[in-house]
């Protein structure tokens, strides 16, 4: 049985990144840059003015007070008609190109314009050369790489994308995933279970979990407990980029998962991962290195699948559209209360983290009756990570996976 970490580093090892595409900016959020993208001008092009004030040439305002002939207004968008000299000034607005000759800008509050001749400024202190000014290039240089390969597009980025890219970006594409959810006892949302059953809330849970990572969804439906049902909605799910089945992997009496997907070509790469909920995950893919289908046999109870879909599944899709590695692990939340986890099994335990006033993160385990307690877990945040065998006291350090 694998533990965490090797699992991780298997599904990781099968994970290629999938091909590129061009698209607009707007329509890449949430996926990650195919390469770097590198600036291919300097910014700003020209020296800028980063307060409405005057333009003027800081060593004429050495003596402090000194009055200056405004030559002529710049406003953002246009240009200086003509070269300033000592002794002038130029009316200038944020944004605007600094007039040739002019070093500094005097912000508008210290200033006055002389009330006898509105041609005429009275600078009131002594002006630093360069003051609120941002020179050309001084935010980017031509060459410069500004956001790597294998970052994920933001807004800042698509405001970054429109101003070097034409608002164009390459990515990896977006993953597609199948689900198919297994079980006889399984209704859909809309129909009152009857004797022996409950609805379905793995197949949309984890819908909406893959949405959230930024794939394409389709939906394959309930699954009855029979093989030639289950082998050909299998059939159908290994044409998507991953395939999660939910239940039916197990040793049962009818857990055909495991000989189906043998049956069509799937490479067991393990069974069991040594950790509690979630330990009958099974990994398998299909196909060689160029477009293989990685298939994810998950528990059929509901918070077992939530946590191997945030340890594996989304590593997997991280992988996949090629966004820079992220372990699924933030560390340094300090416990709020005692927990001991005095299974054989690392324990991935529904909490809600939290900042501190003044800084630093904390960690509160939820009163959690068990994996098919929805209701507690969707007020988790966080799964807490508990090592096997090991007693927890409040204040100590611990791990978690943000969900």
């Amino acid at each position: 049985m694998l533990s965490v970490t090797e699992a991780l580093e298997e599904v990781s090892r099968h994970a290629f990144r999938l091909p590129t595409k061009e698209c607009p900016a707007i329509e890449a959020m949430g996926m990650a840059l195919a390469e770097d993208l590198i600036s291919p001008v300097e910014s700003p092009a020209f020296d800028k003015a980063m307060m409405d004030g005057f333009a003027v040439i800081a060593a004429d305002t050495d003596c402090g007070n000194v009055n200056l002939e405004i030559v002529e207004e710049i406003t953002a968008g246009n240009t200086a008609n003509e070269v300033l000299e000592s002794g002038q000034a130029a009316r200038i607005m944020t944004g605007a190109p600094l007039p040739p000759g002019a070093d500094s800008v005097i912000m508008v509050e210290d200033t006055q314009i002389d009330s006898e001749n509105v041609d005429r400024v009275q600078i009131l202190q002594r002006v630093k050369h360069g003051s609120h000014v941002l020179k050309q290039g001084g935010l980017l240089t031509k060459g410069q790489v500004v956001i790597p390969a294998g970052s994920v597009i933001r807004p800042v980025e698509v405001g970054i994308l429109a101003d070097l890219a034409g608002a164009k970006a390459l990515v990896h594409r977006r993953p597609t995933v199948a689900i198919i959810s297994t079980g006889d006892e399984l209704v859909g949302p809309s129909i009152e279970p009857g004797p022996g059953q409950i609805r379905n809330t793995n197949g949309p849970m984890l819908e909406a979990m893959a949405i959230e990572c930024g794939a394409e969804v389709k939906q394959l439906g309930i699954v009855r407990d029979n093989r030639d049902e289950l082998s050909e909605a299998i059939k159908e799910g290994l044409q998507a980029d991953v395939l999660l089945i939910s239940g039916g992997m197990s040793v049962g009496v009818k857990d055909f998962g495991p000989v189906l997907l043998e049956e069509q070509g799937v490479e067991k790469v393990f069974h069991k991962v040594h950790l509690k909920p979630g330990k009958p995950l099974w990994f398998g893919k299909q196909g060689g290195s160029d477009n293989p289908t990685l298939v994810f046999g998950l528990p059929g109870n509901p918070a077992s699948s939530l946590v191997c879909f945030h340890l594996f599944v989304r590593t997997a899709l991280n992988e996949l559209m090629g966004r820079s590695h992220v372990s699924p692990f933030v560390s340094g939340f300090l416990l709020t209360r005692d927990f001991v986890n005095p299974g054989n099994r690392p324990v991935f335990f529904p909490a809600y983290a939290s900042r501190k006033d003044g800084g630093g993160a904390t960690i509160a385990p939820l009163n959690w009756k068990g994996s098919a307690d929805l209701a507690t877990l969707s007020q988790a945040n966080a799964l807490a990570c508990f090592e096997a065998n090991t007693q927890y006291e409040a204040g100590q350090f611990v791990s978690a996976v943000m969900v």
